[in-house]
């Protein structure tokens, strides 16, 4: 609850902020990723394991889903909105629900295997449903790369 009200605050200050004459925009970034990202995010953990071709490949729950965006796409609409003063709050995400037993599929199948999927029920799982309501955000930004391509990307790398 502290990850959200803190983002909350910062949506709220950045009102009076705006009603002193300076110009804010506020972005809600859904579940960003990318080839360089810390191993505590799930994104590059399952990269690493399909690396690895783990069988079984562990995912912590699994039933969970998130928004998977590149961060060249939380770049480039965070690029388009400045440049084209849209004003806040815009989520940026693709507004596509893939749930973590999902992601650990696209990954196998993008690394060239088949494993079994073990769930880690006692792990931390966080949030159940966390996708975007990108209407806003495709207005003047459409992603430009897709989680396939984002997982192949990755792989390489």
């Amino acid at each position: 609850l502290t990850y959200g009200f803190s983002k909350l605050a910062g949506e709220y200050q950045a009102q009076f902020a705006e009603a002193e004459g300076i110009r804010t925009h506020c972005f809600r970034p859904f579940s960003g990723y990318g080839a360089d990202q810390d191993l505590s995010y799930p994104f590059p953990s399952f990269i690493q394991r399909g690396k690895r071709k783990d069988d079984p490949f562990e995912v912590w729950g699994g039933t969970q889903s998130r928004d998977f965006i590149h961060i060249i796409d939380v770049v480039g609409a965070t690029l388009a909105a400045v440049d084209q003063d849209v004003p806040g709050p815009v989520n940026l995400g693709t507004g596509r629900a893939t749930d973590f037993n999902g992601l650990a599929a696209m990954v196998m199948r993008a690394a060239g295997y088949s494993g079994e999927i073990s769930n880690l029920s006692s792990e931390v799982v966080g949030v159940h449903f966390r996708v975007a309501d990108n209407s806003k955000m495709l207005s003047f930004y459409e992603p430009t790369v897709t989680l396939e391509e984002g997982i192949q990307k990755a792989l390489i790398r």
